[in-house]
């Protein structure tokens, strides 16, 4: 295999993965599904007649808050009663000359706060009062629009009596840790939390709500995803994307490249060391050309003291298993978080390749040392291999393909 190989291929998932993202970009997702029809308020297969409703109060919480925000505003117009807006540390300092250009206008008016995730922070705590304040005093005449996507638990908090944010902070860290998952994590911070499990839309009451919800949880339950803000009985939650929606982009992309794409799962759970091995395994037995998709989160269950992330994690039990299987040329195994970033580092996932132990041998790096040691950043970042991407502006949860490239005489 030689060098310009591998840029090839490399090439071919990195623009697959882009596809993927386009898929779920949150500004056109939102367009799908929320428009104006002169004084009608079509959202999903709700409709609302705006003249009911002078009060209008804009709510967007996550790490897709701002081209989500964006959107509502471009649809229904820019003029709120009142705005807030809620997105992840540093998103904003990524942003294009041009974007933060056309993003000013959300910024008029309106309560901006970035905070901290995946532990919230003092901001979260700031960001969880201002949405507090921001629904008093609300009548039926109020409609809240409320954009909730990926990272709204952490990045807005309002701890109920009895519990404070180093509270949270620290079940948080104890269950990050220990490996749970996301029903399990947002479980512990709904009951810690006002907000949180309903509680955004009781504290907007009698205001009418609607939920626009960019899912980063397998399966959409409305009741997990950021924690549920607006899971109450009664009010019209819409699910404008998630990884289901990024995978069949994902397979299309493969197949008009010459693979033979399958998703296999939108719902994949699990140890990530031990999915990564399976992932690999799966794609050995697979013949040529075969591109393997899968969506949903894994957990790690921390052991050593490293640094890394899941889709990591995942990437380096793949590598070696590709290594210990004698994988072909072509064979790899690419976990990528679709919000652009992998846990606390600042890349979205990794690429393990047929080769990556037998690179790292070469380099000193004992790969299954690292493993157990949960330092999967240190293994990619030396070869190479990381994906960065920098925040993408979605999230719905993560996609790992599993390529089996053989000649490039097969991919166009």
């Amino acid at each position: 295999m030689s060098a310009q190989d591998k840029i090839r291929w490399r090439a071919h998932l990195e623009g697959w993965l882009r596809a993927g993202l386009r898929a779920v970009s949150p500004r056109e997702a939102v367009r799908r599904h929320v428009r104006c029809d002169g004084a009608q308020l079509i959202v999903g297969g709700h409709v609302l007649d705006l003249s009911h409703y002078p009060d209008r109060r804009l709510i967007a919480v996550g790490k897709a808050a701002l081209p989500m925000a964006q959107a509502v505003m471009e649809q229904i117009g820019s003029t709120w009663t009142r705005k807030v807006i809620v997105t992840r540390r540093g998103y904003t300092a990524s942003l294009s000359t041009a974007e933060q250009a056309v993003l000013t206008p959300l910024f008029q008016d309106s309560v901006f706060i970035e905070s901290g995730h995946p532990i919230p922070d003092e901001d979260s705590l700031r960001a969880g009062e201002a949405v507090a304040q921001a629904l008093k005093h609300c009548s039926p005449a109020t409609l809240v629009i409320a954009c909730i996507s990926g990272g709204a638990s952490a990045l807005m908090v309002l701890p109920v009596e009895g519990y404070s944010l180093a509270d949270i902070q620290a079940a948080t860290m104890h269950l990050l840790q220990s490996g749970a998952d996301i029903y399990q994590l947002n479980a512990v911070r709904t009951a810690m939390d006002q907000l949180k499990g309903g509680g955004l839309a009781r504290l907007a009451q009698p205001a009418h709500v609607v939920g626009l919800l960019l899912s980063d949880v397998v399966g959409d339950p409305i009741a997990v995803i950021g924690s549920g803000p607006t899971a109450l009985p009664g009010v019209p939650n819409v699910i404008v994307a998630n990884n289901a929606a990024a995978c069949a982009a994902i397979a299309e992309a493969a197949q008009a490249a010459g693979m033979q794409p399958r998703v296999v799962t939108t719902t994949l759970q699990g140890e990530a060391r031990e999915v990564g091995l399976q992932i690999a395994q799966a794609l050995l037995a697979a013949p040529p050309t075969s591109c393997l998709i899968y969506g949903g989160e894994t957990t790690v269950t921390l052991r050593g003291s490293g640094k890394g992330g899941r889709n990591q994690e995942l990437a380096l039990a793949a590598a070696i298993a590709l290594d210990a299987q004698n994988a072909a040329p072509g064979d790899c195994v690419v976990a990528f978080g679709t919000d652009g970033s992998d846990g606390p580092t600042d890349v979205a996932g990794a690429i393990a390749w047929h080769d990556s132990v037998a690179r790292a041998r070469s380099l000193a790096l004992d790969a299954a040392a690292l493993l157990r040691h949960n330092d999967s950043y240190a293994f990619f970042a030396t070869l190479g291999d990381h994906i960065r991407t920098g925040p993408t502006g979605t999230n719905v949860a993560d996609v790992i393909i599993a390529a089996r490239f053989g000649t490039l005489a097969h991919v166009t």
